[in-house]
């Protein structure tokens, strides 16, 4: 699924926007997730991309795939010094968005009869989550069926999903025999507006939508929650635009227009206010807001921050690693402010139970889902989080499908997901490698490693699954993480006339031993090394650590309370 504004932000990087133009970008990765992941991978590769690409299929491991997936995109020369153009953008998404998954979502949208679902093409397309299912099920469908013709291509807008949190379009792309054209990114420009009635523009910053094909269908997403959770009325009516500017690779203007109601989802949205907050042994204060449900979804609101202990603890990194943030300068981006992401990003994991102790629902901020499992009823919105200003909390929403009204539940925390610095290092002997496999242990971490191999040109190359771009040094890996970390990241290689190179990880998988502790293996690419060394030192900054022992649970009833 890719953000609409993915070429804009490769063009902001290479300097191609007007000032106006990158003013409206910056507000605008400001509150999406997929593009400040994209920016903070751009800047911590320190490389110039030539385009910039997510997977248009959206396995379980989709986050993980994306934080490697950006650090091999082709290179192009000469490389400009785009830091300069994104500092200003990643400056303002401090959050490290390690823990955020973004995938396509469905919403719900009101028709009046369960006829309309039954006669609808939703329920033919795969990975429709249960939320949608729900909503679908209970007449929130909306059939459209309107089109437009140019270029002998015709725009086909055949059903929309919705309420106030997300909608969903889907739609077609035909040529003038009706046969469906796939849909690609480099061939077709698409976008969204919303508007009143009265003309308001409600989205006037753009973009925040993502689309991809689903089967025979283009579905095109969107949390339309980010912009309307700050509006003081929700409209009875939405006018939608879809427009194009290129569709099967042919320049023209499409554009098909269409109301959408609300009203009849928003009047049935109910409010949960709960109000409870937990201090946990490690600094960190959780506070569960409310709980709004609505026919695609119940979204919880979680209030995430910093106590004095936590800041105080963070500030002794800073200093022992000379992390510390200075009065930042024109073009620049420190690595003090590159570490400081970090640790503004706090992840958690919980259930929801019912009153016979059932689990309904369970959420998971890990970027493996696969070492928990207790993902349940997830409805993945790609709108989840916002930094507070002072840059000490964040603000979480996060979607299950829908509560029953008028029912008594329980959330129950499972984990909390905090980043932290680290001391791994360990010297390889290239030599000896090349020879046989070799272990190294380096503070409770223990890395096999099982080869050595030169790339040695900047075009694409498979090697085993993974494709590579540009020149670099490939080891495959198997690791054992120190208990309780599941996460590590900020690699790089350093040889021996002390060069340093950065590092990637490719192919990862992950799964949990029965010690508990989370085995990994893969293949570090070691970016522009041309040579062979002697020896290459392996370290990582940052490691992300699990705390399980968290008892906090707060028991709560869902309401008939609506808010207008």
């Amino acid at each position: 699924m890719n953000c609409s504004k993915t070429e804009e932000l490769r063009k902001y990087l290479t300097g191609e926007l007007s000032a106006g133009e990158a003013r409206l970008l910056e507000r605008h990765v400001e509150e999406c997730l997929l593009c400040q992941r994209q920016m903070m991978e751009e800047e911590d590769n320190s490389e110039e991309f030539s385009s910039m690409h997510v997977p248009s299929a959206l396995p379980s491991n989709f986050t993980a795939q994306v934080m490697t997936a950006l650090e091999q995109v082709k290179l192009t020369k000469p490389k400009p010094d785009w830091k300069k153009r994104s500092v200003n953008i990643v400056k303002k998404t401090a959050l490290a968005v390690a823990s955020v998954t973004a995938i396509i979502t469905f919403g719900s949208m009101v028709s009046p009869t369960f006829a309309s679902y039954v006669n609808s093409v939703i329920q033919s397309i795969q990975g429709i989550d249960q939320g949608m299912k729900q909503a679908a099920e209970k007449g929130y469908v909306q059939q459209i069926n309107k089109k437009v013709t140019e270029q002998g291509i015709t725009l086909l807008v055949k059903e929309v999903v919705a309420d106030p949190a997300r909608m969903a379009i889907i739609a077609n792309i035909v040529d003038q025999n009706g046969k469906r054209i796939p849909f690609d990114m480099e061939k077709n420009a698409l976008s969204l507006t919303y508007k009143t009635k009265s003309g308001e523009d409600l989205n006037p910053g753009g973009g925040g939508y993502s689309y991809g094909e689903e089967g025979e269908y283009l579905v095109v997403s969107h949390d339309i929650f980010r912009f309307l959770k700050d509006s003081k009325s929700l409209p009875d009516e939405l006018i939608v635009g879809v427009e194009a500017t290129m569709l099967g690779g042919k320049e023209g203007s499409w554009k098909v227009e269409f109301p959408v109601d609300m009203k009849k989802a928003r009047e049935v949205a109910n409010y949960t206010e709960i109000g409870r907050k937990y201090m946990t042994p490690h600094g960190i204060e959780i506070m569960l807001q409310n709980i709004m449900t609505l026919p695609s979804t119940s979204m919880m609101e979680l209030e995430i921050d910093w106590t004095k202990e936590r800041e105080e603890q963070i500030q002794k990194w800073k200093e022992q690693n000379g992390w510390i943030v200075k009065e930042p300068k024109q073009g620049t981006f420190t690595e003090a402010e590159r570490m400081e992401r970090y640790f503004i990003d706090m992840g958690v994991a919980f259930q929801i139970f019912d009153e016979k102790g059932n689990v309904v629902a369970g959420w998971d901020d890990a970027l493996h889902e696969e070492l928990n499992q207790i993902r349940k009823n997830n409805v993945k919105h790609s709108y989840r989080g916002k930094v507070h200003d002072d840059g000490k909390g964040v603000t979480k929403w996060n979607g299950i499908t829908p509560l029953a009204k008028d029912q008594a539940y329980k959330l129950k925390m499972h984990s909390l997901y905090l980043y932290e610095p680290s001391k791994f290092q360990a010297t390889i002997p290239v030599d000896s490698l090349l020879k046989d496999k070799v272990s190294v242990t380096n503070n409770d971490s223990t890395y096999t490693l099982t080869g050595f191999t030169l790339k040695t040109t900047e075009d694409e190359e498979k090697i085993g699954n993974e494709t590579y771009f540009g020149k670099g040094a490939l080891i495959p890996f198997s690791a054992i993480l120190p208990e309780g970390i599941v996460y590590t990241t900020e690699w790089s290689a350093l040889d021996e006339s002390k060069q340093t190179y950065n590092v990637s990880l490719n192919g990862t998988t992950y799964t949990r031993g029965k010690d508990g502790r989370v085995h990994v293996t893969g293949t570090f690419f070691i970016r522009d090394l041309e040579k062979q060394p002697k020896e290459v030192k392996l370290s990582h900054a940052i490691q992300q650590r699990q705390y399980q022992d968290l008892n906090w649970e707060v028991p709560f009833e869902t309401s008939n309370n609506t808010k207008r």
